[in-house]
């Protein structure tokens, strides 16, 4: 019988790691459960460590810290994180996971912080930043939009604390961006594709350059939002 359990646990493990295999191939972080794979390349810890390593990147930092005080954007999510470039593809492109933002680019993230601060967590809840700033090598490497926003810093791409996925995450993230109408020039990245939901990483994107959407193809002929939306609509409908 102890025999029989070790195998099958062998088995479950086998299949976990071909999952695992199969959507880094696809270019997905996990969905559903994602592996232990020990410390996260983008943590709190990591980017102590890597804010340790050279003192004078400790105090640009520090000044970054220091500017966003100034511009009343401190706080909305942890300033740490604005350092990170996206984990998942630093380490598959072997780039480091952090990296500070040029200083004439600073003032370029404050509306998109604040469109956090407004619109994003007051529906969405506490969220947490995936990427801001890309290097154009990163970019390239992760399959970013050519005219991407986070190559000006003028970008997050964002998930909820705790991380949501699926159609629920992607119809409330619409439906925040709908409800910011027009005049918030909220531009909403929504990387879900209804017919793929199991692909789902919970990541949606947001952007003060100009209200539109758009979905995995980086055109608005990808977003899911109509779709979700009107189901939403119908549901709701359906329940009167």
């Amino acid at each position: 019988m102890a025999g029989h359990r070790f195998v099958s646990a062998l088995l479950v493990l086998a299949m976990l790691a071909a999952g695992g295999w199969y959507w880094k191939k696809q270019g997905y972080p996990f969905p559903g459960i994602t592996i232990p794979l020990g410390t996260r390349v983008d943590s709190r810890a990591a980017f102590d460590d890597w804010l340790a390593q050279d003192p004078a990147r400790a105090a640009r930092f520090a000044e970054f810290e220091r500017f966003l005080e100034s511009r009343d954007v401190s706080g909305i999510v942890p300033a740490w994180q604005l350092a990170r470039v996206d984990g998942f593809y630093a380490e598959r492109c072997e780039q480091s996971p952090f990296m500070i933002p040029p200083e004439d680019s600073w003032p370029k993230i404050v509306p998109a912080l604040e469109l956090v601060r407004k619109n994003v967590v007051p529906q969405m809840g506490e969220v947490q930043v995936l990427s801001s700033y890309r290097s154009p090598e990163i970019n390239v490497c992760a399959g970013g939009a050519s005219g991407s926003n986070h190559l000006d810093f003028a970008a997050l791409d964002l998930a909820t604390v705790p991380r949501r996925r699926g159609p629920e995450l992607y119809s409330d993230v619409c439906a925040m961006h709908r409800d910011a109408g027009g005049q918030s020039g909220m531009g909403l990245g929504a990387y879900f594709n209804p017919q793929e939901p199991q692909a789902s990483g919970g990541r949606f994107h947001i952007d003060a350059a100009g209200y539109r959407t758009w979905g995995r193809d980086y055109t608005s002929r990808s977003s899911p939002c109509a779709r979700l939306l009107a189901d939403e609509n119908m549901s709701e409908t359906g329940a009167n």
